[in-house]
Formats: C-alpha cells, structure tokens, sequence
C-alpha cells in the first residue's frame, strides 16, 4: 500500500477497516490456492496482502485503543459532586 492510500485508509472508521481486513484475508485465501494450483505468477504478492492485512490490524488496534482511553479520560475529568454537609 503507498503511503498517500494508507493515509487515506487511517481516515476510515473501525468497522470499515474490520471489513477491509476481512476482504484481504479472503484475497490470501485464494491466492494460496491459486499458488498451489500453479496459476499464480507473483509469489510476492501474498507476502504484500500479509502486509496490508497486518497494518489494517494494526490501525483497527490503534483505533480501539485510542477510543478506549478517550473514554477513561472522560470518567476522571468529570467533576464529583461533594457533599456540602460538614
């Protein structure tokens, strides 16, 4: 993937990308099998879908994370309500 395209992709939400992993992992499927039947030119090619589906992962990950801790951030901003009783 070039750069400028990754860059896009990064623009993606979470589903979008889980769904984008999942069509790469079906395309490695059965460009194995295509291998196998000896009808596949470039070999490299499933080492280069093995690598976008890794930085698809990868970014899915990232994204998880991140909205996990904006979300544990809200909870500590969040102001207690005190009690006034002394």
């Amino acid at each position: 993937m070039k750069k400028n395209e990754f860059m896009a992709v990064k623009g993606l939400d979470v589903r979008q990308l889980k769904e984008k992993a999942k069509n790469l992992e079906k395309e490695i499927a059965d460009l194995i099998l295509d291998k196998n039947m000896k009808k596949l030119k470039d070999l490299k090619m499933i080492s280069k879908k093995r690598k976008e589906t890794a930085q698809f992962l990868t970014l899915i990950k990232q994204k998880e994370m991140l909205a996990k801790l904006e979300t544990k951030e809200e909870v500590l901003k969040k102001p207690e309500k005190r009690s006034s009783a002394i």
